[in-house]
Protein backbone atom coordinates (compact mmCIF):
# COMPACT_ATOMS: atom_id res chain seq x y z
CA UNK A 1 0.00 0.00 0.00
CA UNK A 2 1.36 3.20 -0.98
CA UNK A 3 3.70 4.60 1.72
CA UNK A 4 4.99 8.60 1.91
CA UNK A 5 7.95 9.74 4.12
CA UNK A 6 7.61 10.12 7.39
CA UNK A 7 7.78 14.00 7.91
CA UNK A 8 9.72 15.38 10.78
CA UNK A 9 7.64 18.52 11.35
CA UNK A 10 4.60 17.35 10.08
CA UNK A 11 2.85 18.98 12.86
CA UNK A 12 4.11 22.44 11.85
CA UNK A 13 3.24 21.24 8.19
CA UNK A 14 -0.23 20.93 9.34
CA UNK A 15 -0.63 24.38 10.64
CA UNK A 16 0.88 26.39 7.70
CA UNK A 17 -0.41 24.02 4.34
CA UNK A 18 -3.96 26.17 4.42
CA UNK A 19 -3.19 29.39 5.91
CA UNK A 20 -3.44 32.47 4.07
CA UNK A 21 -6.97 34.20 2.12
CA UNK A 22 -9.63 32.09 1.85
CA UNK A 23 -8.82 29.38 -0.50
CA UNK A 24 -11.53 26.38 -1.83
CA UNK A 25 -9.53 23.13 -2.75
CA UNK A 26 -9.65 19.50 -3.21
CA UNK A 27 -9.69 16.68 -5.64
CA UNK A 28 -11.22 13.67 -7.10
CA UNK A 29 -10.28 10.15 -7.11
CA UNK A 30 -10.98 6.74 -9.12
CA UNK A 31 -9.36 3.89 -7.55
CA UNK A 32 -9.29 0.45 -8.89
CA UNK A 33 -7.42 -2.94 -7.78
CA UNK A 34 -7.33 -6.03 -8.35
CA UNK A 35 -5.71 -9.58 -8.00
CA UNK A 36 -5.66 -13.34 -8.74
CA UNK A 37 -6.18 -14.71 -5.06
CA UNK A 38 -7.63 -17.54 -4.82
CA UNK A 39 -9.75 -18.50 -7.75
CA UNK A 40 -10.24 -15.36 -9.17
CA UNK A 41 -8.06 -13.91 -12.85
CA UNK A 42 -7.54 -10.56 -13.00
CA UNK A 43 -9.93 -8.20 -13.87
CA UNK A 44 -12.69 -10.85 -12.68
CA UNK A 45 -15.23 -8.99 -9.96
CA UNK A 46 -14.91 -11.34 -6.89
CA UNK A 47 -11.04 -10.36 -6.87
CA UNK A 48 -11.34 -6.53 -7.61
CA UNK A 49 -12.39 -3.46 -4.97
CA UNK A 50 -13.05 -0.03 -6.05
CA UNK A 51 -14.03 3.65 -5.22
CA UNK A 52 -14.81 6.76 -5.78
CA UNK A 53 -14.29 9.74 -3.69
CA UNK A 54 -14.27 13.62 -3.57
CA UNK A 55 -12.55 16.34 -1.32
CA UNK A 56 -13.26 19.24 -1.03
CA UNK A 57 -11.68 21.68 1.50
CA UNK A 58 -12.68 25.28 2.58
CA UNK A 59 -10.06 28.02 4.46
CA UNK A 60 -10.12 31.71 5.80
CA UNK A 61 -7.91 33.87 7.42
CA UNK A 62 -10.53 35.33 9.86
CA UNK A 63 -7.98 37.34 11.80
CA UNK A 64 -4.56 38.55 12.26
CA UNK A 65 -3.10 34.96 12.55
CA UNK A 66 -6.30 33.03 13.52
CA UNK A 67 -7.36 30.61 10.34
CA UNK A 68 -10.23 28.68 9.72
CA UNK A 69 -10.38 25.17 7.95
CA UNK A 70 -13.28 22.94 7.15
CA UNK A 71 -13.39 20.12 4.71
CA UNK A 72 -15.84 17.63 3.83
CA UNK A 73 -14.93 14.12 1.83
CA UNK A 74 -17.41 11.49 0.28
CA UNK A 75 -16.93 7.93 -1.20
CA UNK A 76 -19.01 5.99 -3.50
CA UNK A 77 -18.88 2.93 -5.97
CA UNK A 78 -21.09 4.49 -8.26
CA UNK A 79 -22.50 0.96 -8.83
CA UNK A 80 -19.15 -0.64 -9.67
CA UNK A 81 -20.36 -3.42 -7.77
CA UNK A 82 -22.59 -4.28 -9.98
CA UNK A 83 -20.60 -5.63 -12.31
CA UNK A 84 -17.04 -4.69 -11.99
CA UNK A 85 -15.97 -5.18 -7.83
CA UNK A 86 -17.12 -7.28 -5.15
CA UNK A 87 -14.94 -4.95 -2.56
CA UNK A 88 -13.99 -1.39 -1.52
CA UNK A 89 -11.30 0.52 -0.43
CA UNK A 90 -12.75 1.91 2.45
CA UNK A 91 -15.38 -0.03 4.97
CA UNK A 92 -18.24 2.69 4.10
CA UNK A 93 -21.44 0.45 4.80
CA UNK A 94 -22.65 -2.61 6.74
CA UNK A 95 -24.90 -5.76 5.89
CA UNK A 96 -26.46 -7.26 8.93
CA UNK A 97 -27.99 -10.62 8.62
CA UNK A 98 -31.52 -11.02 9.37
CA UNK A 99 -32.45 -14.16 11.75
CA UNK A 100 -35.21 -16.14 11.10
CA UNK A 101 -37.61 -16.39 14.50
CA UNK A 102 -40.00 -18.80 15.60
CA UNK A 103 -43.62 -18.04 17.36
CA UNK A 104 -41.62 -17.02 20.75
CA UNK A 105 -39.39 -14.56 19.31
CA UNK A 106 -36.36 -16.71 19.50
CA UNK A 107 -34.09 -17.17 16.77
CA UNK A 108 -33.91 -20.93 14.94
CA UNK A 109 -30.77 -20.58 13.46
CA UNK A 110 -32.16 -19.58 9.91
CA UNK A 111 -31.15 -16.37 8.13
CA UNK A 112 -34.26 -14.54 6.17
CA UNK A 113 -31.62 -12.32 3.90
CA UNK A 114 -29.73 -9.62 4.98
CA UNK A 115 -30.53 -5.42 5.74
CA UNK A 116 -28.33 -2.49 5.00
CA UNK A 117 -25.95 -1.52 2.45
CA UNK A 118 -22.42 -2.44 2.63
CA UNK A 119 -21.70 0.04 0.02
CA UNK A 120 -23.99 2.79 0.57
CA UNK A 121 -22.60 6.14 -0.13
CA UNK A 122 -20.82 8.26 2.73
CA UNK A 123 -20.29 12.03 3.53
CA UNK A 124 -18.35 12.92 6.06
CA UNK A 125 -16.35 15.58 8.28
CA UNK A 126 -12.54 15.02 7.83
CA UNK A 127 -11.64 18.59 8.89
CA UNK A 128 -12.91 21.10 10.96
CA UNK A 129 -10.45 22.87 12.53
CA UNK A 130 -8.72 26.23 14.20
CA UNK A 131 -5.04 27.24 13.40
CA UNK A 132 -3.96 29.83 15.86
CA UNK A 133 -0.08 31.26 15.38
CA UNK A 134 1.20 32.89 18.21
CA UNK A 135 4.96 33.85 17.11
CA UNK A 136 6.84 31.06 17.43
CA UNK A 137 4.24 29.05 19.14
CA UNK A 138 1.09 27.39 16.35
CA UNK A 139 -2.13 26.00 17.85
CA UNK A 140 -4.38 23.56 15.71
CA UNK A 141 -7.65 22.26 17.87
CA UNK A 142 -10.14 20.65 16.40
CA UNK A 143 -10.48 17.57 13.40
CA UNK A 144 -6.86 17.60 11.60
CA UNK A 145 -4.53 15.19 9.96
CA UNK A 146 -1.48 13.70 12.13
CA UNK A 147 1.93 12.21 10.86
CA UNK A 148 3.98 10.78 14.13
CA UNK A 149 5.32 7.62 14.33
CA UNK A 150 2.46 5.65 16.30
CA UNK A 151 -0.43 8.29 16.01
CA UNK A 152 -0.65 9.16 11.82
CA UNK A 153 -2.89 9.78 8.95
CA UNK A 154 -1.68 7.11 6.26
CA UNK A 155 -2.14 8.48 3.19
CA UNK A 156 -2.25 5.46 0.78
CA UNK A 157 -6.03 4.71 0.66
CA UNK A 158 -8.64 6.88 -1.10
CA UNK A 159 -9.91 8.12 1.89
CA UNK A 160 -7.63 9.02 5.10
CA UNK A 161 -7.97 8.75 8.69
CA UNK A 162 -8.47 11.56 10.51
CA UNK A 163 -8.06 13.03 14.26
CA UNK A 164 -9.91 15.19 16.87
CA UNK A 165 -7.02 16.80 18.77
CA UNK A 166 -5.66 19.44 20.12
CA UNK A 167 -1.73 20.28 19.11
CA UNK A 168 0.77 22.52 20.45
CA UNK A 169 3.93 23.57 18.28
CA UNK A 170 7.03 25.71 19.36
CA UNK A 171 10.25 26.93 18.00
CA UNK A 172 11.79 29.33 20.65
CA UNK A 173 14.46 26.93 21.52
CA UNK A 174 16.99 27.29 18.82
CA UNK A 175 17.12 24.53 16.22
CA UNK A 176 14.54 22.66 17.78
CA UNK A 177 10.87 22.29 16.96
CA UNK A 178 8.74 21.08 19.79
CA UNK A 179 5.33 19.44 19.71
CA UNK A 180 2.62 18.47 22.36
CA UNK A 181 -1.06 16.84 21.10
CA UNK A 182 -4.32 15.74 23.02
CA UNK A 183 -5.48 13.17 20.62
CA UNK A 184 -9.25 12.76 21.67
CA UNK A 185 -10.67 10.54 18.65
CA UNK A 186 -10.18 9.18 15.29
CA UNK A 187 -11.89 6.44 13.00
CA UNK A 188 -8.92 4.61 11.34
CA UNK A 189 -9.36 1.09 11.25
CA UNK A 190 -6.32 -1.95 10.02
CA UNK A 191 -6.48 -2.88 6.58
CA UNK A 192 -8.54 0.26 5.54
CA UNK A 193 -7.58 3.33 7.88
CA UNK A 194 -11.42 4.37 7.47
CA UNK A 195 -14.34 2.29 8.59
CA UNK A 196 -17.58 4.48 8.74
CA UNK A 197 -20.14 1.87 9.78
CA UNK A 198 -22.77 3.47 7.84
CA UNK A 199 -22.47 6.48 10.12
CA UNK A 200 -22.53 9.40 7.62
CA UNK A 201 -21.15 13.11 7.71
CA UNK A 202 -20.38 11.99 11.45
CA UNK A 203 -17.08 10.39 10.33
CA UNK A 204 -17.65 7.43 13.10
CA UNK A 205 -14.63 8.94 15.11
CA UNK A 206 -13.82 6.92 18.02
CA UNK A 207 -11.74 7.46 20.80
CA UNK A 208 -8.69 4.71 21.34
CA UNK A 209 -8.42 1.35 23.11
CA UNK A 210 -11.73 1.27 24.84
CA UNK A 211 -12.56 5.10 23.97
CA UNK A 212 -9.36 6.55 26.05
CA UNK A 213 -8.55 9.68 24.80
CA UNK A 214 -4.05 9.51 23.64
CA UNK A 215 -1.77 11.80 24.50
CA UNK A 216 1.79 12.61 22.57
CA UNK A 217 4.87 14.66 23.38
CA UNK A 218 7.86 15.73 20.51
CA UNK A 219 10.82 17.20 19.49
CA UNK A 220 12.65 17.53 16.68
CA UNK A 221 16.37 18.63 16.36
CA UNK A 222 18.92 19.76 13.81
CA UNK A 223 21.38 21.37 15.80
CA UNK A 224 23.83 18.90 14.89
CA UNK A 225 25.87 19.89 11.22
CA UNK A 226 23.43 17.45 8.62
CA UNK A 227 21.82 15.03 11.48
CA UNK A 228 17.92 15.49 12.51
CA UNK A 229 16.91 13.46 15.68
CA UNK A 230 13.74 13.14 16.62
CA UNK A 231 12.19 11.45 19.86
CA UNK A 232 8.44 10.90 20.71
CA UNK A 233 6.59 9.88 23.82
CA UNK A 234 2.81 8.64 23.54
CA UNK A 235 0.61 7.52 26.24
CA UNK A 236 -3.16 6.44 26.37
CA UNK A 237 -4.24 6.25 30.02
CA UNK A 238 -4.43 2.81 31.77
CA UNK A 239 -3.76 0.75 28.46
CA UNK A 240 -0.30 1.60 26.97
CA UNK A 241 2.96 3.54 26.50
CA UNK A 242 4.93 4.22 23.27
CA UNK A 243 8.17 5.61 22.66
CA UNK A 244 10.14 6.77 19.10
CA UNK A 245 13.61 8.04 18.51
CA UNK A 246 14.89 8.61 15.37
CA UNK A 247 18.42 10.17 13.68
CA UNK A 248 18.54 11.05 10.12
CA UNK A 249 22.32 11.76 9.06
CA UNK A 250 23.49 13.41 5.59
CA UNK A 251 26.86 11.99 5.46
CA UNK A 252 27.86 13.01 2.40
CA UNK A 253 25.41 15.41 -0.13
CA UNK A 254 24.51 12.28 -1.95
CA UNK A 255 24.44 9.29 1.47
CA UNK A 256 22.26 9.28 4.14
CA UNK A 257 22.15 7.17 6.60
CA UNK A 258 19.03 6.47 9.12
CA UNK A 259 18.82 5.01 13.13
CA UNK A 260 15.36 4.11 14.95
CA UNK A 261 14.46 2.36 17.82
CA UNK A 262 11.04 2.09 19.38
CA UNK A 263 9.05 0.45 21.90
CA UNK A 264 5.73 -0.03 23.56
CA UNK A 265 3.95 -1.08 26.87
CA UNK A 266 0.81 -2.89 27.10
CA UNK A 267 -0.57 -2.62 30.23
CA UNK A 268 -4.42 -3.76 30.43
CA UNK A 269 -5.63 -5.55 33.06
CA UNK A 270 -3.51 -8.31 34.29
CA UNK A 271 -1.16 -8.23 30.43
CA UNK A 272 1.96 -6.06 31.29
CA UNK A 273 3.93 -6.91 27.97
CA UNK A 274 6.37 -4.37 26.29
CA UNK A 275 7.96 -4.66 23.05
CA UNK A 276 10.83 -3.09 21.08
CA UNK A 277 11.96 -2.96 17.59
CA UNK A 278 14.96 -0.94 15.67
CA UNK A 279 16.07 -0.62 12.41
CA UNK A 280 18.81 1.27 9.92
CA UNK A 281 18.61 2.86 6.59
CA UNK A 282 21.16 3.82 3.86
CA UNK A 283 20.09 5.72 1.24
CA UNK A 284 21.71 7.40 -2.10
CA UNK A 285 20.13 9.76 -3.89
CA UNK A 286 21.82 11.75 -7.17
CA UNK A 287 20.12 13.40 -9.54
CA UNK A 288 17.16 11.50 -10.92
CA UNK A 289 18.37 8.61 -9.18
CA UNK A 290 17.05 7.49 -5.17
CA UNK A 291 17.83 4.34 -3.98
CA UNK A 292 17.74 2.98 -0.57
CA UNK A 293 18.32 -0.83 1.84
CA UNK A 294 17.32 -0.95 5.35
CA UNK A 295 16.73 -3.81 7.60
CA UNK A 296 14.60 -4.24 10.89
CA UNK A 297 14.13 -6.10 13.91
CA UNK A 298 10.80 -6.35 15.96
CA UNK A 299 11.92 -8.32 19.99
CA UNK A 300 9.65 -11.95 20.17
CA UNK A 301 7.16 -10.81 22.89
CA UNK A 302 3.56 -12.50 22.50
CA UNK A 303 1.02 -10.10 22.97
CA UNK A 304 2.14 -6.89 22.74
CA UNK A 305 1.67 -3.95 20.82
CA UNK A 306 2.74 -3.85 17.23
CA UNK A 307 5.36 -1.36 16.11
CA UNK A 308 3.06 0.16 13.71
CA UNK A 309 0.23 2.92 13.47
CA UNK A 310 -1.65 2.92 16.84
CA UNK A 311 -4.41 5.08 15.46
CA UNK A 312 -5.56 2.20 12.70
CA UNK A 313 -5.50 -0.88 15.50
CA UNK A 314 -2.30 -2.38 16.12
CA UNK A 315 -3.28 -6.00 14.33
CA UNK A 316 -1.98 -6.93 10.76
CA UNK A 317 -2.52 -4.23 8.17
CA UNK A 318 -1.61 -1.14 9.99
CA UNK A 319 1.22 1.24 8.69
CA UNK A 320 4.41 1.30 10.48
CA UNK A 321 7.17 4.21 9.89
CA UNK A 322 9.82 1.42 10.05
CA UNK A 323 12.15 1.96 6.97
CA UNK A 324 11.45 -1.09 5.81
CA UNK A 325 7.55 -1.61 5.40
CA UNK A 326 6.38 -2.95 2.42
CA UNK A 327 4.52 -0.82 -0.52
CA UNK A 328 1.19 -2.94 0.16
CA UNK A 329 0.95 -5.95 2.18
CA UNK A 330 1.50 -3.82 5.56
CA UNK A 331 2.01 -5.05 9.39
CA UNK A 332 4.59 -7.31 8.74
CA UNK A 333 7.81 -5.65 9.54
CA UNK A 334 6.18 -4.40 12.87
CA UNK A 335 4.76 -7.80 14.40
CA UNK A 336 5.78 -9.74 16.85
CA UNK A 337 9.34 -11.40 16.07
CA UNK A 338 9.87 -9.70 12.52
CA UNK A 339 13.13 -9.66 10.94
CA UNK A 340 12.66 -7.74 7.48
CA UNK A 341 15.03 -6.47 4.85
CA UNK A 342 13.91 -3.95 2.55
CA UNK A 343 15.04 -2.12 -0.56
CA UNK A 344 14.00 0.77 -3.05
CA UNK A 345 14.74 2.19 -6.05
CA UNK A 346 13.40 5.04 -8.09
CA UNK A 347 14.00 7.15 -10.98
CA UNK A 348 12.71 10.29 -12.88
CA UNK A 349 12.31 9.83 -16.58
CA UNK A 350 10.87 13.74 -16.91
CA UNK A 351 7.21 12.26 -18.18
CA UNK A 352 6.96 9.41 -15.36
CA UNK A 353 9.39 8.37 -12.32
CA UNK A 354 9.02 4.71 -12.03
CA UNK A 355 10.05 2.47 -8.91
CA UNK A 356 10.90 -0.92 -7.41
CA UNK A 357 10.41 -1.92 -4.08
CA UNK A 358 10.90 -5.25 -2.13
CA UNK A 359 10.62 -6.48 1.19
CA UNK A 360 11.44 -9.92 3.00
CA UNK A 361 9.99 -9.94 6.14
CA UNK A 362 9.93 -13.43 8.61
CA UNK A 363 8.14 -13.75 11.74
CA UNK A 364 8.38 -17.44 12.78
CA UNK A 365 6.18 -16.48 16.56
CA UNK A 366 4.00 -14.01 14.66
CA UNK A 367 0.20 -14.08 15.06
CA UNK A 368 -1.62 -14.98 12.09
CA UNK A 369 0.44 -14.71 8.82
CA UNK A 370 4.23 -14.63 9.25
CA UNK A 371 6.63 -14.42 6.37
CA UNK A 372 6.09 -11.58 3.64
CA UNK A 373 8.39 -11.38 0.39
CA UNK A 374 6.90 -8.39 -1.62
CA UNK A 375 8.07 -6.50 -4.89
CA UNK A 376 6.27 -3.66 -5.86
CA UNK A 377 6.59 -1.92 -9.33
CA UNK A 378 5.11 1.37 -9.71
CA UNK A 379 4.61 4.13 -12.37
CA UNK A 380 3.46 7.84 -11.69
CA UNK A 381 2.97 10.24 -14.56
CA UNK A 382 0.38 12.96 -15.21
CA UNK A 383 -1.83 12.97 -18.10
CA UNK A 384 -3.76 15.86 -18.66
CA UNK A 385 -5.50 16.98 -15.30
CA UNK A 386 -4.80 13.52 -13.95
CA UNK A 387 -2.28 12.48 -11.51
CA UNK A 388 -1.99 8.57 -12.55
CA UNK A 389 0.05 5.85 -10.30
CA UNK A 390 -0.19 2.18 -11.44
CA UNK A 391 1.19 -0.05 -9.23
CA UNK A 392 1.61 -4.31 -9.97
CA UNK A 393 2.62 -6.44 -6.77
CA UNK A 394 3.57 -9.42 -6.84
CA UNK A 395 3.56 -11.03 -2.69
CA UNK A 396 4.26 -14.29 -1.11
CA UNK A 397 2.36 -14.66 2.63
CA UNK A 398 3.29 -17.86 3.78
CA UNK A 399 2.87 -20.27 0.98
CA UNK A 400 -0.27 -18.45 -0.42
CA UNK A 401 1.36 -15.98 -4.18
CA UNK A 402 -1.07 -13.02 -5.16
CA UNK A 403 -0.41 -10.82 -8.04
CA UNK A 404 -1.81 -7.20 -7.36
CA UNK A 405 -2.47 -4.34 -9.77
CA UNK A 406 -3.51 -0.87 -8.94
CA UNK A 407 -4.99 2.17 -10.74
CA UNK A 408 -5.44 5.38 -8.92
CA UNK A 409 -6.42 8.32 -10.86
CA UNK A 410 -6.26 11.81 -9.09
CA UNK A 411 -7.85 15.17 -10.41
CA UNK A 412 -6.48 17.53 -8.01
CA UNK A 413 -8.63 21.14 -8.00
CA UNK A 414 -9.22 24.70 -6.86
CA UNK A 415 -11.37 26.99 -7.01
Amino acid sequence: MKITKLSLIAALAVTTAMAGDAKISGDAKLFYGTDDSGTNDFFEQGGSIGDVALNLDYSREVGNGVTLNFGIAGISTLGLENELVSGTWITHGTKTTVPVLNAAGVATGDTAGTTGNPVGDAVWIDTANIVVNMGKTTAVVGRQTLDTPFFKTETWNIAQNTFDAAVLVNSNVPDTTLVGAWVGRGNGTAGSTVNLNNDNFGGNHHGFAGDHPAYAVGAINKSIPMTTVQAWGYRIPKVATAYWTQADIAATKEISVGLQYAGTNLNAGSADVDTSAYATQVAYNAGKLSTSVAYSRRDNKNGGIDIANIATGHTQGSESSLYTESYWNLGFVGAQGAEAVGAKIGYDLGIAQVGLQGTDSHASQAQGANDLQEVAATVSTKVGPLNVDLAYINAHIDNARTDTALVMLTAPFSL
